[in-house]
Protein backbone atom coordinates (compact mmCIF):
# COMPACT_ATOMS: atom_id res chain seq x y z
CA UNK A 1 0.00 0.00 0.00
CA UNK A 2 1.45 3.22 -0.99
CA UNK A 3 -0.40 6.53 1.19
CA UNK A 4 0.10 9.34 -1.01
CA UNK A 5 -0.17 10.18 -4.69
CA UNK A 6 1.93 13.22 -5.40
CA UNK A 7 5.82 12.99 -7.06
CA UNK A 8 7.32 10.11 -4.39
CA UNK A 9 4.07 7.99 -3.67
CA UNK A 10 3.05 7.92 -7.83
CA UNK A 11 6.75 7.28 -8.44
CA UNK A 12 7.40 4.54 -5.61
CA UNK A 13 4.32 2.71 -6.79
CA UNK A 14 4.64 2.79 -10.19
CA UNK A 15 8.47 1.85 -9.93
CA UNK A 16 7.23 -1.09 -8.33
CA UNK A 17 5.02 -2.01 -10.15
CA UNK A 18 7.08 -1.90 -12.81
CA UNK A 19 10.44 -3.88 -10.87
CA UNK A 20 7.68 -6.82 -10.07
CA UNK A 21 4.39 -6.61 -12.11
CA UNK A 22 3.32 -9.14 -9.64
CA UNK A 23 2.84 -6.87 -6.85
CA UNK A 24 -0.51 -5.80 -5.84
CA UNK A 25 -0.06 -2.15 -5.54
CA UNK A 26 -2.34 -0.48 -3.83
CA UNK A 27 -2.60 3.61 -4.25
CA UNK A 28 -4.28 5.51 -1.59
CA UNK A 29 -5.14 8.95 -2.40
CA UNK A 30 -8.06 10.95 -2.43
CA UNK A 31 -7.40 13.06 -5.09
CA UNK A 32 -8.51 11.75 -9.00
CA UNK A 33 -6.00 14.35 -10.47
CA UNK A 34 -2.81 16.35 -9.01
CA UNK A 35 -2.10 19.78 -9.27
CA UNK A 36 2.13 20.23 -9.30
CA UNK A 37 4.08 22.96 -7.48
CA UNK A 38 7.12 22.73 -9.39
CA UNK A 39 6.98 25.23 -12.36
CA UNK A 40 3.44 26.64 -10.42
CA UNK A 41 5.67 30.06 -10.06
CA UNK A 42 5.65 30.35 -13.73
CA UNK A 43 1.88 30.55 -12.98
CA UNK A 44 1.71 33.46 -10.31
CA UNK A 45 3.03 35.22 -13.37
CA UNK A 46 1.31 34.61 -15.62
CA UNK A 47 3.42 32.63 -18.16
CA UNK A 48 2.10 29.22 -17.24
CA UNK A 49 -1.46 27.64 -17.28
CA UNK A 50 -2.62 26.18 -14.41
CA UNK A 51 -4.05 23.44 -16.59
CA UNK A 52 -0.20 22.76 -17.44
CA UNK A 53 0.31 21.50 -14.08
CA UNK A 54 -2.68 19.16 -13.76
CA UNK A 55 -1.80 15.27 -13.57
CA UNK A 56 -4.09 12.25 -13.98
CA UNK A 57 -3.42 8.93 -12.41
CA UNK A 58 -4.82 6.87 -15.70
CA UNK A 59 -1.51 6.04 -16.21
CA UNK A 60 -0.97 4.32 -13.19
CA UNK A 61 -4.01 2.53 -13.05
CA UNK A 62 -3.16 0.96 -16.65
CA UNK A 63 -0.14 -0.54 -15.09
CA UNK A 64 -2.32 -2.79 -12.68
CA UNK A 65 -2.36 -0.19 -9.65
CA UNK A 66 -5.25 -0.01 -7.88
CA UNK A 67 -6.27 3.27 -7.12
CA UNK A 68 -8.15 4.13 -4.07
CA UNK A 69 -9.46 8.06 -3.90
CA UNK A 70 -10.34 7.96 -0.02
CA UNK A 71 -8.34 9.46 2.80
CA UNK A 72 -6.16 7.37 4.68
CA UNK A 73 -7.67 8.12 8.65
CA UNK A 74 -5.18 6.16 10.71
CA UNK A 75 -2.05 3.37 10.07
CA UNK A 76 -2.18 0.51 12.28
CA UNK A 77 1.45 -0.61 11.45
CA UNK A 78 1.04 -3.06 14.31
CA UNK A 79 -1.51 -4.68 12.63
CA UNK A 80 -0.42 -3.88 9.20
CA UNK A 81 -3.78 -1.99 8.39
CA UNK A 82 -4.29 1.48 7.01
CA UNK A 83 -8.30 2.61 8.19
CA UNK A 84 -9.64 4.56 4.73
CA UNK A 85 -12.33 7.62 5.55
CA UNK A 86 -15.31 5.59 4.21
CA UNK A 87 -14.60 2.87 6.86
CA UNK A 88 -13.33 0.49 5.93
CA UNK A 89 -9.68 -0.86 5.44
CA UNK A 90 -6.42 -2.09 3.99
CA UNK A 91 -4.17 -4.81 5.18
CA UNK A 92 -1.03 -4.41 3.89
CA UNK A 93 3.02 -6.81 3.60
CA UNK A 94 4.63 -3.15 3.39
CA UNK A 95 3.36 0.40 3.47
CA UNK A 96 5.28 3.22 1.80
CA UNK A 97 4.02 6.70 3.59
CA UNK A 98 4.26 9.62 1.08
CA UNK A 99 2.47 12.50 3.83
CA UNK A 100 3.29 15.33 1.91
CA UNK A 101 3.28 18.80 4.60
CA UNK A 102 0.70 20.13 6.80
CA UNK A 103 0.70 23.60 7.81
CA UNK A 104 1.22 24.91 11.75
CA UNK A 105 -0.76 27.85 11.35
CA UNK A 106 -0.28 28.40 14.56
CA UNK A 107 2.83 29.68 14.79
CA UNK A 108 1.62 32.97 13.28
CA UNK A 109 -0.37 35.00 15.21
CA UNK A 110 -3.95 36.28 13.20
CA UNK A 111 -3.00 32.95 10.10
CA UNK A 112 -5.33 30.38 9.17
CA UNK A 113 -6.63 28.35 6.60
CA UNK A 114 -9.17 31.30 6.58
CA UNK A 115 -6.60 34.18 6.49
CA UNK A 116 -4.78 32.14 3.77
CA UNK A 117 -8.05 33.03 1.60
CA UNK A 118 -6.39 36.65 1.84
CA UNK A 119 -3.09 35.82 2.11
CA UNK A 120 -2.42 33.07 0.29
CA UNK A 121 0.93 30.47 1.13
CA UNK A 122 0.42 29.13 -2.43
CA UNK A 123 2.58 25.95 -1.11
CA UNK A 124 -0.30 23.69 -2.37
CA UNK A 125 -1.05 24.31 -5.93
CA UNK A 126 -4.43 24.93 -7.32
CA UNK A 127 -6.36 27.85 -5.84
CA UNK A 128 -3.59 29.16 -3.58
CA UNK A 129 -1.49 29.59 -7.00
CA UNK A 130 -4.52 31.25 -9.18
CA UNK A 131 -5.51 33.22 -6.26
CA UNK A 132 -1.82 35.36 -5.79
CA UNK A 133 -1.29 35.25 -9.19
CA UNK A 134 -5.07 37.38 -9.18
CA UNK A 135 -3.49 39.29 -6.19
CA UNK A 136 -0.70 40.01 -8.17
CA UNK A 137 -2.20 41.11 -11.63
CA UNK A 138 -5.14 43.39 -9.92
CA UNK A 139 -2.44 45.19 -7.93
CA UNK A 140 -1.61 49.08 -8.68
CA UNK A 141 1.83 50.05 -10.19
CA UNK A 142 4.15 51.29 -7.31
CA UNK A 143 2.58 48.23 -4.82
CA UNK A 144 4.59 46.28 -1.94
CA UNK A 145 4.77 42.21 -2.26
CA UNK A 146 5.22 40.80 0.76
CA UNK A 147 7.15 37.34 0.89
CA UNK A 148 6.95 35.69 4.22
CA UNK A 149 9.54 32.52 4.41
CA UNK A 150 9.26 30.23 7.10
CA UNK A 151 12.29 28.71 8.75
CA UNK A 152 13.91 25.61 8.25
CA UNK A 153 12.81 22.80 8.03
CA UNK A 154 9.77 23.60 4.91
CA UNK A 155 9.19 21.97 1.41
CA UNK A 156 11.58 23.44 -1.16
CA UNK A 157 14.28 25.65 0.58
CA UNK A 158 14.79 27.71 -2.35
CA UNK A 159 10.92 28.09 -3.53
CA UNK A 160 10.42 31.35 -1.59
CA UNK A 161 13.68 32.85 -3.19
CA UNK A 162 12.63 31.39 -6.53
CA UNK A 163 9.39 32.97 -6.18
CA UNK A 164 10.59 36.68 -5.06
CA UNK A 165 12.81 36.23 -8.39
CA UNK A 166 10.09 35.75 -10.78
CA UNK A 167 7.81 38.22 -9.50
CA UNK A 168 10.49 40.59 -9.45
CA UNK A 169 11.19 39.29 -13.36
CA UNK A 170 6.73 40.01 -13.62
CA UNK A 171 7.39 43.09 -12.03
CA UNK A 172 10.19 44.85 -13.60
CA UNK A 173 7.99 44.22 -16.94
CA UNK A 174 4.87 45.02 -16.01
CA UNK A 175 4.80 47.20 -12.77
CA UNK A 176 8.47 48.51 -12.72
CA UNK A 177 7.30 51.15 -9.29
CA UNK A 178 6.66 48.39 -7.34
CA UNK A 179 8.79 46.40 -4.67
CA UNK A 180 9.17 42.75 -3.44
CA UNK A 181 10.02 42.27 0.51
CA UNK A 182 11.37 38.98 1.37
CA UNK A 183 10.36 38.50 5.57
CA UNK A 184 12.53 35.64 6.25
CA UNK A 185 12.92 33.50 9.84
CA UNK A 186 16.15 32.60 9.26
CA UNK A 187 19.89 34.75 8.54
CA UNK A 188 20.69 32.01 5.74
CA UNK A 189 19.06 30.14 2.77
CA UNK A 190 19.39 27.92 0.04
CA UNK A 191 21.81 29.35 -2.87
CA UNK A 192 21.64 32.78 -0.95
CA UNK A 193 25.12 33.75 -2.38
CA UNK A 194 23.77 33.41 -6.49
CA UNK A 195 20.24 34.68 -5.61
CA UNK A 196 21.12 37.58 -4.20
CA UNK A 197 23.81 38.21 -6.94
CA UNK A 198 21.22 38.06 -9.83
CA UNK A 199 18.65 40.28 -7.67
CA UNK A 200 21.21 43.24 -7.60
CA UNK A 201 22.51 42.49 -11.19
CA UNK A 202 18.68 42.20 -12.55
CA UNK A 203 16.63 43.87 -10.28
CA UNK A 204 18.42 46.61 -8.26
CA UNK A 205 16.70 47.41 -5.52
CA UNK A 206 13.33 46.01 -5.82
CA UNK A 207 13.62 43.20 -4.07
CA UNK A 208 14.05 43.75 -0.23
CA UNK A 209 15.75 40.59 1.79
CA UNK A 210 15.50 41.06 5.88
CA UNK A 211 16.87 38.11 7.96
CA UNK A 212 16.30 36.92 11.28
CA UNK A 213 19.22 39.20 12.91
CA UNK A 214 17.36 42.11 10.97
CA UNK A 215 13.91 41.69 13.24
CA UNK A 216 12.27 40.13 10.30
CA UNK A 217 10.86 36.89 11.98
CA UNK A 218 7.03 37.20 11.46
CA UNK A 219 4.93 36.93 14.13
CA UNK A 220 1.17 38.18 12.85
CA UNK A 221 -1.06 39.20 10.63
CA UNK A 222 -3.87 40.84 10.31
CA UNK A 223 -5.40 39.31 6.66
CA UNK A 224 -8.06 42.31 6.44
CA UNK A 225 -5.77 45.15 6.19
CA UNK A 226 -2.93 43.62 4.47
CA UNK A 227 -0.60 44.00 7.88
CA UNK A 228 2.19 41.57 8.64
CA UNK A 229 4.03 41.99 12.20
CA UNK A 230 7.66 40.98 12.93
CA UNK A 231 9.55 41.31 16.04
CA UNK A 232 10.29 45.14 16.08
CA UNK A 233 8.23 46.21 12.55
CA UNK A 234 4.67 46.57 11.27
CA UNK A 235 4.20 46.49 7.40
CA UNK A 236 1.58 47.60 5.22
CA UNK A 237 1.64 45.92 1.87
CA UNK A 238 -0.48 45.67 -1.15
CA UNK A 239 -0.12 41.68 -1.31
CA UNK A 240 0.99 39.53 1.45
CA UNK A 241 2.06 35.63 0.41
CA UNK A 242 2.50 34.05 3.72
CA UNK A 243 4.30 30.54 3.80
CA UNK A 244 3.62 29.59 7.48
CA UNK A 245 6.27 26.95 9.53
CA UNK A 246 5.37 23.45 7.92
CA UNK A 247 5.57 19.27 9.22
CA UNK A 248 4.67 16.14 8.06
CA UNK A 249 1.78 15.66 6.62
CA UNK A 250 -1.26 14.92 8.85
CA UNK A 251 -1.55 11.10 8.41
CA UNK A 252 1.83 10.33 9.66
CA UNK A 253 1.40 12.97 13.20
CA UNK A 254 -2.03 10.86 13.86
CA UNK A 255 -0.24 7.59 13.03
CA UNK A 256 2.36 8.63 15.57
CA UNK A 257 5.46 8.23 13.06
CA UNK A 258 6.26 12.03 13.64
CA UNK A 259 8.24 13.12 16.55
CA UNK A 260 8.26 15.85 18.78
CA UNK A 261 9.66 18.04 16.02
CA UNK A 262 6.35 17.46 13.75
CA UNK A 263 8.62 15.59 10.90
CA UNK A 264 9.35 11.63 10.72
CA UNK A 265 12.69 10.40 11.57
CA UNK A 266 14.18 7.95 8.79
CA UNK A 267 17.59 5.79 8.37
CA UNK A 268 18.99 7.74 5.99
CA UNK A 269 19.42 5.33 3.04
CA UNK A 270 16.52 3.24 3.54
CA UNK A 271 13.82 5.88 4.54
CA UNK A 272 12.55 3.35 7.33
CA UNK A 273 11.51 5.30 10.48
CA UNK A 274 13.24 4.82 13.45
CA UNK A 275 10.42 3.83 15.39
CA UNK A 276 9.02 1.88 12.69
CA UNK A 277 10.68 -0.84 10.47
CA UNK A 278 7.77 -1.97 8.48
CA UNK A 279 7.05 1.34 6.95
CA UNK A 280 8.92 3.40 4.67
CA UNK A 281 8.32 7.26 4.35
CA UNK A 282 9.13 9.29 1.93
CA UNK A 283 8.70 12.92 -0.42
Amino acid sequence: VVVGGGFAGLSAARTLKSLSPSLDVVLVEPKTEYIACPFSNLVVVGERQISDQVFGYAAAKAQGIRHFPLYANQIDPVARRVELSDGTSLDYDRLILAPGISFNYEAIDGYSEAAAKLMPHAWEAGEQTILLREQLSSMQDGGTVAIVAPPNPYRCPPGPYERASLIAHYLKRHKPRSKVLVLDAKDRFSKQGLFQSAWRSEYGDMIEWQGLSDGANVIGVDPVKNLIKTDFDEYKVDVANVTPPQRAGKIAIDSGLATESGWCRVEALTFVPLIEPNINVIG
